[in-house]
Parts: C-alpha cells; structure tokens; sequence
C-alpha cells in the first residue's frame, strides 16, 4: 500500500477519523443490538412512516424469530431465504436468522418467481421465509423444495430451543447477498461488523444520528446504511421512493444526517412525483451520498448537488466490499470518487491479468483497483468464483482508476473480459 494511497500525505484526508480500526470479536446481533440495548433499550433502533421499534424489543423481536426458526429445524443450524418487500420485516429476520446462527440469503423480492426460485435453490435453503403472502404464492407455484412458509405462520410456533451450543466462528459465512450477475457472495459475521466499524468511523456517525436507508438490504447500499449506525447505538429510518410523500414526512420528522443510494436511483429524484422527497433533502440532510460502478461526469454530480442544494458525495463499492472509495462530508471534488476507507487498502493489478503490479500507485499512470479489507466477503458460490474475483489475496474490482498526488482516485474505465 502507497502512502498516497492510504492518505497519510493526503491533504483532503479528514481530520479525526482513524485510518485503521481494530474490529470487536463478536456476532452482529451482539454488536448491534445486544451491546447498544444495554446502555438505551428505550431508544429507537428501527424508524418507518409511523412506527419505532427499540433496541429492546429488535433485540426481543430477534430473539423470538430465531426461536421460531429452529423450531423448524429441530435445534439445528440451517439456511434461510428472507423475500420481503417490507424493510422493517427484513431487517428484522435478517437479525433473527443471525440469532438462531443459520446462514440467511436476502433475496430481491422484485425478480420474477423463476429466477428467485433459482437464487433460492442454489443458495441451498432448507427454508424460504415469504413477508408477504402474494410472494409466498408466487414462490409455491415454482417448486415444492425449498419449503416456504409466511412470516406469520413462522411466528406462530413457539419454541424454548436456544441456539446450537459452542463457539460461534464468526469469520463462517453467514449472510448470502446476490452480485449483479446473479451469482451468490458470502458475507460474515467479521466482515459485517468490520464494515459497520469502518464507514461508521469514515462518516463519523453518532448515537445521536440517524440514517436513512432508501435501498433494500439485498443491496450493499441497504446494509450501509442501517448496519453503521446501530453500530453506534443510533437509529435507522427505513423509507423508499415508492410513496414520496410518506417517506418525505419522514424524512423531515426524523431529520436523518446521510443516505446512500445508486446513481441510478438518484435520477429518480429529478421526476416530478419525488419533488417532496428533494424538499425534505434539502431541509434535513447534511448530504447524499451516490454509489458509483463506472466513471461517471462531473456535470451530472454537479446537477445533482444544484437539485438538492447539499454535498452530492460520490462512493464506490460493491456487493463484495461494501464501500471502497469514497468522498467525505468534509470535502469532495467533482471529478473524484474519492478515497479508500477506514480499513480499506488498494493496490494497482494489471487490468489484463489481474495481478498485483510491482509499483505502487504514484508510479503508474492508471491500473485496476484491487482491494485487501477485513470487510471483504469471505466467499462465493464456487471456487472457479472465487479465482475470478480474487487474485494474490487482492479483491479484483475491474474499475480502472488513477490516483492524483493528494491520494485522491478518479474513475476510468470498466474491464471486461
């Protein structure tokens, strides 16, 4: 890793954030729930429309999902699929499977019935948790295995069964989410929890702040946005774009500091129907931060930054990582995405081969991003995934970025293959 690269010469590298973060060993319902409940249990952890749900009772609510799942399995660990449309349920089973220490796949509820059936199998679920009942219909009609089962009917089995006894290893697998080929990434415990410590720490988020989380958790955005801030024992306001003025309601009653969101997404705010949601931007947001996978003009981030009168900060990451690159509340250049995050270091790869380069960053002209992080995923679907994305221990990003003097990166070119 360059000094450049890392930001120790940096002149845009913020003032107090730490570079490098040690990781607390332990589960993320016990660093994000149980720890925080012990010090405010009454204070919200989960924020909607026109509900709260309290450290205590996430906590609470976890532990009885967790029950209710190893109910069906007779005490065992096992995989579950979540497919909800509704965050609040998502969050909350995502935090129960964890409790009941079953690996569990956040699935896109919006693919057609096929293709989340095939997600599904090849996750290798032993049950599909449906939030809503049209999706549990739609997912029975594809196959009889895995077994699907309403989110109701789940928790109508009362259980005593507590989680498998032992060590829990929290480097396993643990959280499957889907990259943007379809295939499955494997996030853990470690992972998870390394990227709640480190974008917490880049942001510099509070116990005080609130967040607000546009994108669903089958996404990296999703989990970036609630996962930081229970980290800190704050609050999450779960919303979307489908109900502008609801979710602008929110947005000013609750008065988050960030979101994150894709810049395809943050289009969206140009349409008409979403001028509720830019107004309460512009009352409540300190800033919005848009996630980048290819370069990206200076105008367009200029344009969003006249729409909503605050900071448009750019990030780069990716269902593998989490973010990688990013801007700061504190600062940003138009034509930059920014710089690695807390924890996160870079290395330049051949974009041709995907090897590590001899050279550090200052020395060449443009190279392939490749990526060293406890935050990285810790595995995939097949080891011919794994020697795809992976080479010499570097996570291949296939963006193609150079870095100016002040560590300062700027987006050029996707690879392909």
């Amino acid at each position: 890793m360059s000094k450049g690269a890392v930001g120790l010469t940096a002149g845009y590298w913020p003032e107090n954030v730490y570079r490098y973060l040690a990781i607390p060993g332990m589960s993320l319902d016990e660093g994000l729930i149980a720890r925080p409940a012990r010090r405010r249990a009454d204070h919200p952890a989960l924020l909607t429309g026109d509900a709260a749900v309290t450290y205590g009772r996430l906590g609470a609510e976890a532990d009885r999902i967790g029950r209710a799942l190893l109910a069906l399995s007779d005490g065992r660990a096992a995989r579950v699929a979540v497919v909800t449309r509704r965050p609040m349920c998502a969050a909350e089973l995502l935090f129960g499977a964890l409790k009941a220490r079953w690996v569990v796949f956040v699935a896109d509820p919006s693919l057609p019935a096929p293709a989340l059936a095939d997600q599904c199998r090849r996750f290798g679920a032993d049950a599909v948790v449906a939030g809503e009942a049209d999706i549990e219909r739609k997912l029975q009609t594809e196959a009889s295995e895995p077994r699907v089962i309403l989110l109701d009917r789940l928790l109508e089995k009362e259980s005593k069964i507590s989680p498998p006894r032992g060590r829990q290893d929290f480097q396993a697998p643990a959280v499957a989410v889907a990259m943007d080929d379809g295939r499955l990434v494997y996030h853990s415990h470690a992972s998870l929890l390394a990227g709640a410590v480190s974008w917490s720490a880049f942001v510099q988020l509070r116990a005080e702040d609130v967040m607000l989380g546009l994108q669903p958790l089958h996404r990296w955005e999703g989990l970036y946005a609630l996962l930081p801030i229970l980290f800190r024992g704050g609050s999450c306001l779960l919303a979307g774009l489908q109900d502008p003025e609801v979710t602008a309601e929110a947005i000013v009653r609750h008065r988050p500091v960030y979101a994150i969101v894709p810049r395809l997404e943050a289009r969206k705010l140009y349409h008409p129907e979403n001028k509720p949601v830019v107004q309460a931007i512009r009352t409540a947001l300190r800033g919005l931060f848009v996630s980048v996978n290819e370069p990206f003009t200076v105008m367009g981030r200029a344009r969003l930054r006249n729409l909503l009168e605050k900071p448009a900060l750019l990030s780069y990451g990716s269902q593998q990582a989490g973010p990688v690159l990013s801007s700061h509340p504190t600062w940003y250049l138009d034509a930059a995405v920014g710089m690695p995050l807390t924890n996160v270091d870079v290395w330049p790869l051949n974009p041709s081969s995907g090897k590590p380069l001899r050279v550090p960053w200052e020395t060449v002209e443009y190279a392939e991003v490749g990526v060293k992080s406890p935050m990285v995923a810790v595995g995939y679907e097949t080891a011919e995934d794994a020697e795809k994305h992976v080479r010499d221990g570097w996570l291949r990003t296939r963006i193609v970025a150079t870095m100016d003097p002040n560590g300062l990166f700027y987006l050029q070119s996707k690879v392909t293959d």
